[in-house]
Order: C-alpha cells, then structure tokens, then sequence
C-alpha cells in the first residue's frame, strides 16, 4: 500500500525531531483581580506557580496519522528567573488566544475563569479552566525538570508523548503550561531567604521568531496494528433531583412562622424565652428527640432559677458572663469552682439545658420554670424516635495544647457529640514526651505509659458515665511526623522534589514506626478510633519565625499545600504511611489507620493525592469545587471535612449549627474548627476560636459549642429520614440546599487565614423548619432505637499506591 504523504517522515526528523512553530499563545492568571484577564497579544508569557500559567499550541493538521514518541517545548527566559519542574497537560476545551494585554477583559479571549470573554465557561462542573487540564475533564500532564539555561537563555522542557497524541488526534485542544516548583528558598547555614512566587518570565510568539518558543517532536508514521489513542476517563457526579423533604403539620406550622427573630414577639407567660440564634419562642411548646438535648435562654432578674421535669428529662441551669456585651462562656450553676478574676461578676441571662433520656418514652412532658418571682410553664413533646450513641457526622475540634486537666476537655466534647483532637507536635517537630511511647534500645518500644493515658480515651472507658456512655474517642492524631522518630535534618538532602530528598534509611525507620502503631492498635483492640497520620508544618514558618531554618522542621508546605512540590512530597508520605501499615501484617481486626490531609486549594492537587489520602479536609473552596471533591470523595471511599474558624461571639448563634448542616448537604463528613481551646484572656476579650473555656478547674463550655452539638444532632435527623423516606443522601442534600439559608458564605482576611464561614437573617429559621419538619416526620415513624445510622470512616487498609512515574525524561 503507497504511503500518504501526510506519513512522510525525513531520516533527519526521526533522528533529531522535527521543529513545530507554535501557532497561538496566551498569558492567563488565576490572581483573583486577574481572573478574568487575558495577556494572548503580550510580548511575554509568564509562570508564577498556582497563579500564572499559559496556553499554547500548534496547528497538528499536517501532521495528522503521526505517532508521537518524544516531544519538547524550547522556550526563551525573558527575565531573571529561569524554569525548574514543569508541568505541560493537555487541554479538553477549545481555547482563543485574543488580543489582550495587561490583563485586559477582552470579548473573545480565553482567561483563567473563561473559555471566551466573561460568559462561556470552561465545563459545566467548573468554576475555571482546572476543569478540563491537570488531569480533569479527560486531560493528560506530565511533568519534567527543564534543562538549565544555555547561554542564550533557552531552556528545554521535555513533554509526555501522550500529551502531544492526544492533541495529534483531536482529543486535546492544546497545551497548558504550569511552574511546579512555585516559591523557593537559599539557605546558608541556620539562615533561609524564602521567595514568594518568583515571576518566571519568557518570550511568546509575540515577540520575534528568534525569541518565540517552538515544539520539537519526534514523529513517526502510524503502523497498523498501533493501538489508538485512549483519553483518560472523565469523572463526574451524576446529577440528582432534590427531594421532597416533608412537610410541617398543619397544627405547627401556623406556630413555626412565628420563630422568626422578632423583638415585639408577645412572652409566654411572664418570662420571656428565646432562643440562643435570636428567635423568641413565641409559645410554650419544645420538641426533642430521645437522647437529644435543647436548651434556650430565659432572663436572669431574681438570681434563681428553679426547673421543675420529669425524671427522665434532664435540666442543667448556666450563668451567662457577657465578653463583651455578648454570651458565650456557660457557667453551670451547680459548679463551685474558681473561675478568673474578669468572670467574677456573672450578668447576662441564664442557659436552660433538656436533655431527654434516651429510653424515655415518647409523648409529651410539662416543665415548671421559676426564676424566683415568677412562673411559666412549658409543654415538652418528646419525639418517638431517639438519636445514636455513635456519631454519624463528626465535628471534629481541633486542638494544638491543653491544660494539665485534658480528660476534662475530652469528656466535655464527648458530652457535646463532638470529638477533641489535639496535634501533639510542635512546628519543628517535636512530640510531646507523654505521646509516644517509651524507646528503649534495650527493650524496644514500652507502651505502658501511653496506654495509661490515652487507653481509656480509646476504650471508651473516660466517657463511661456520659450521656452517649463508653463510645470511644472518634479520631485521634498519630505523633508520627516528618521528624519523629526520624530525625530530620540528619537524613534531609535538600532540594524541592521529594524523590531525592531522604536516604532509604530514613523511610525505614518512619515505616517501622507505622507497623508498631498499627500492631499495637490491633493487640489493644482500639478499634473504634480513627488514628490519623497528618502532617501539620509548613516550609514558610521558617521565613515567618526570623528567617531560622530551625524554626520548622518542615521542608515543603505539608498543611494547605500550595505548589506541586508539596503535593508530590505529600503522595510518597503516604504511599510510605501504607507500606508501614501493610507491614504490620494481616490481621482479622485492623485498626482505623488514615492518611489525612488539611486541602485548601483542591483545584490544584490533581489526582496526587487520589490513592494515598482517605481523609481530607478541605477549606471552604469546598463549596465552589464540590463536584470534583465530592466525586473523588464517593470515587475512592474516603472522608471528607470542611475546615474552617468557629465563628464569632455573637448575639445570634447559628453559624456552627448550619456550617455543620450545610457541610452535610454538600456531600461532607464532618467539620473541623482549627483551634477550640480558649485561654485566660478569652474570659475578658471575645476570642472566636474559644468553644472551651478554661477554669481553675474543670472546663466550661460556649454556647458556640452547644450549636455544634444541634448541627450535629440536627444531621443525625437527616441520616435517619435519607435511610428511611428511600432518597438517597445526595438527593436530601440537595433539598436542603434548596433552602438559601442553609448556603454559607465563606470570608477570608488573607491567604493564611482558614476561613469563617457567614451565614445570613434567614438561616435561624431556616435550620427551625428542617428540624421540626424532620422531626414529626420521624416520628410518625417511630424507627427502633440504633448503636449508629451511618459509619463515618473510610476503610481501614486501602492497598499500597503504586509508585508514580510521572516524571518526564
């Protein structure tokens, strides 16, 4: 059979490749005053980490029925910072270069959040162009170290054949470029110089043919019997309809529209009852399911409160020190215990807690509420259904530092349907002595200490006498790090790219570490617990803590990573977390070991991450990148949270109880406030990270906690109707999304800052209409009583990772 010509290959293009000019170019930028801007008519091309990219591409007409076996992109620096790793993919979008500069919004021009102008978006499940290029949307990236710089400036970037093949045979639209590398640092001795995004600039096509940048590929005629091009597989969430969530009886629902905030809201009787999220209550009636518990706020005017209930329902009374002018430390009125000075003078209003036993019987109560001069009377309905012992969805309250006192802070957020998770090492490193075991060269590893401490955390023996009894600790940070029991800067080698960072030795001894927690785990049976390896420290501390390499022992950005370089460092952590588990043989029962990761920038972690991680908490970018989130989440098994701030002191407390609500909706886990543990100063200053507050004795809890704790009960509502109405999870979520105020809006005073999470006037009701909806829905059902409805964790040995080859040679 002739050859076409379109075949035709010289000797010389086979041997040395073939120069391919480049056809169109374009600068974009994903800086949130630039995203919408387009540089495709600019001189120059630009790279700055996750925030500067570009397009380009050449015109594969003529070289159709081509196989690709190497490629190359050449490029000319056009500023003082040369290229390190970088990263080309393929791009599953038409694109247009257009005509602007400087950032310019241009009609026709594609930019970092448009395909073309300010209305054409990238994917119908994407919010910008990460959509359809690193891995997303059925694109293919590889990445590659580029060569240094010859003397004209030029460097080489190698490309993965499979990205060029792909745009050969009219699956790609192009090629986006990316810098891997992102920040750097000098170090001389103890002293480091960190650079921020250096501006990586280089010639486009704008320029002149000497200067533009070019392909060079290595080309060969398509044989018979070549295997056609296969993209990667596209994966998205497949759309669901919202349910239809039941509706409020007819005798509540004339009273529910009166729950709105209201100041002129008539009292019931002669003292006036609201609600801790503002609303007055504007009759005497509460509900509440078996094991729940409720509360409000009444006046306090005669400086005693006397409740009057039934046995099986429990009151706890609370004082109310403003911070402020606002409520939020609870002080229970039955505590003798010294609290600082500033608190001495307890003004405010009283807290009244209900909690309703759980195998009380359903069917209503009448409460007597006596402030000391006056009287009201309350109607109690207890709902005939009862909440789980063991949580469906985990607040989970993140902690770096406690008190001597700790097991009081455990057993306060057992109390409240939440978990307290304390990291136990510092930034450089360093654990705490009581949280690891003892090592003994002689001996081995001798676990008697730690058992005595943590053992009754993970038996569930500290909560014993508590409300949901001897359920153990839900999650709990391993001590494991990038310097224990490693250590760090013995073994580091230097350099950004993991892979050539430490010796075989030093993953040794990480892996050895892992094997002996995990066995130990299973020979202790603490198999209720979620043992969580994360790694908290950040290679920028150093820079922020005077410029002292050993201020962190951190050599990447392991929390909220930023750049490739801590992504790919995170993946072979993980791929070694699960070597050292799997080495700790296969027992029957192993414990719930978990690779966890804080994400606040998911839109550029690839799929890095996809088979080491089964835990990641996510930060608000939740809300705008759920579907890809979501989707890997349901893809792969594995949890996920939101983190964030745990909202103000404030006069209407609602935020915690719908970030938890809304979290659920979106298709999360569990929610993770970054820091939950007040201190002396919290009693005289409002602090949005105190839920606990400290005593001189035990803690004592915020009213921001107890709205953890209705978010967290108001989901387990959700769990139990998702399981028993027969929608599915995905559709009761998005019913109550539906519902714009159970939509949060995330606010960030920086880029460092986790994050607070706003909600708006019509939440209070909002969440109120759910709950009672929900909550005579149930019980009409009357469900038998249940340990648990739903299991939030992941498996507990997902299979060890295969090691990546993505580097391009």
């Amino acid at each position: 059979t002739a050859v076409p010509d379109a075949w035709k290959v010289s000797a010389e293009d086979l041997q040395s490749g073939r120069r391919v000019e480049v056809s169109r170019d374009a600068w974009i930028s994903a800086f949130p005053s630039e995203q919408a801007g387009n540089n495709g008519a600019a001189s120059r091309l630009k790279l700055k980490g996750i925030q500067e990219f570009f397009l380009i591409d050449f015109d594969p007409a003529p070289l159709a029925e081509m196989v690709c076996e190497r490629a190359e992109l050449h490029v000319k620096i056009a500023g003082d910072e040369s290229l390190g790793r970088v990263t080309v993919s393929s791009i599953m979008a038409p694109w247009h270069e257009g005509s602007g500069t400087n950032y310019a919004v241009t009609e026709e021009g594609s930019s970092f959040l448009w395909q073309a102008g300010t209305d054409v978006p990238w994917a119908s499940d994407s919010p910008d162009i990460t959509g359809v290029v690193l891995g997303n949307g059925g694109s293919q990236w590889g990445f590659a170290d580029a060569t240094s710089p010859d003397r004209d400036g030029w460097q080489t970037i190698a490309i993965d054949p499979a990205v060029v093949q792909a745009r050969l045979e009219g699956f790609s639209h192009g090629f986006f470029v990316i810098d891997d590398v992102g920040s750097e640092y000098t170090r001389q001795g103890n002293h480091i110089e960190y650079r921020l995004f250096p501006n990586r600039f280089l010639y486009s096509r704008e320029s002149s043919r000497s200067r533009a940048p070019y392909f060079k590929l290595w080309l060969r005629p398509r044989k018979p019997g070549d295997p056609a091009y296969q993209p990667p597989p596209v994966h998205k969430l497949e759309p669901v309809n919202p349910a239809v969530l039941p509706d409020l009886p007819t005798s509540v629902a004339g009273r529910t529209t009166r729950l709105r905030p209201a100041a002129d809201t008539p009292a019931v009787g002669t003292v006036p009852i609201r609600h801790p999220d503002g609303r007055r209550l504007s009759d005497n009636r509460l509900y509440a399911a078996r094991g729940e518990a409720i509360g409000f706020l009444v006046p306090w005017s005669a400086g005693i409160i006397r409740v009057v209930s039934p046995d099986d329902v429990e009151v706890h009374v609370y004082r109310t020190p403003l911070i402020d002018g606002k409520i939020d430390p609870l002080v229970p009125v039955t505590s003798k215990q010294p609290l600082p000075p500033d608190a001495s003078t307890l003004e405010g209003d009283a807290y009244i807690e209900l909690y309703v036993h759980p195998h009380a019987a359903g069917g209503p109560r009448r409460l007597e509420l006596t402030d000391g001069q006056q009287r009201v009377t309350i109607d109690l309905q207890v709902w005939n259904f009862a909440l789980p012992d063991r949580l469906s969805f985990i607040p989970q309250m993140n902690c770096y530092g406690l008190p001597d006192n700790e097991i009081d802070f455990y057993r306060l957020a057992h109390d409240h349907r939440t978990t307290l998770n304390r990291l136990r090492y510092s930034w450089t490193g360093k654990v705490a002595a009581d949280a690891v075991p003892t090592l003994d060269a002689a001996r081995g590893w001798d676990w008697s200490a730690w058992d005595q401490k943590f053992g009754p955390l993970l038996d569930g023996s500290a909560f014993a006498d508590l409300r949901r009894g001897g359920v153990p600790l839900e999650a709990m940070y391993l001590p494991i790090n990038e310097n224990w029991p490693m250590d760090h800067e013995a073994a580091f080698r230097g350099g950004y790219w993991v892979e050539s960072a430490y010796p075989d030795q030093y993953w040794e001894t990480f892996r050895d570490a892992v094997a002996r927690f995990t066995t130990h785990f299973a020979e202790r049976g603490y198999h209720h617990t979620m043992f969580e390896f994360y790694l908290n420290n950040k290679v920028y501390f150093k820079a922020n803590r005077d410029n002292r390499w050993d201020a962190c022992s951190a050599p990447w950005i392991f929390d909220e990573p930023t750049h490739t370089q801590d992504f790919w460092a995170l993946r072979r952590f993980g791929r070694e977390f699960w070597l050292g588990v799997h080495a700790a043989g296969q027992q029957q029962a192993l414990p719930w070991m978990t690779y966890r990761l804080d994400i606040s920038r998911p839109q550029w972690q690839r799929e890095l991450l996809d088979d080491v991680s089964n835990v990641e908490v996510v930060s608000g970018e939740l809300r705008r990148y759920r579907q890809r989130v979501i989707e890997r989440s349901r893809r792969l098994n594995h949890l996920v949270y939101m983190y964030g701030s745990s909202g103000p002191v404030t006069d209407r407390v609602v935020m915690p109880a719908a970030w938890c609500v809304e979290t659920w909706a979106l298709g999360g886990d569990g929610v993770v406030p970054w820091q939950t543990i007040g201190t002396k100063q919290s009693w005289t200053k409002p602090d949005d990270l105190s839920l606990f507050y400290p005593t001189a004795g035990k803690p004592v809890p915020s009213i921001r906690l107890k709205s953890f704790r209705q978010g967290q009960q108001l989901v387990e509502y959700l769990t139990i109707y998702s399981q028993l109405s027969g929608n599915t999870r995905a559709e009761v979520g998005e019913a109550v999304l539906t519902d714009p105020g159970l939509k949060g809006v995330m606010r960030k005073r920086s880029e460092e800052d986790a994050g607070t999470t706003n909600f708006g006037e019509a939440t209070a009701g909002a969440l109120a209409r759910l709950r009672l909806s929900l909550g005579h829905w149930l019980d009409q059902q009357s469900p038998p009583d249940r340990v648990q409805w739903h299991q939030p964790f992941p498996p507990a040995k997902p299979a060890v990772p295969v090691e990546s080859r993505r580097v391009v040679q």
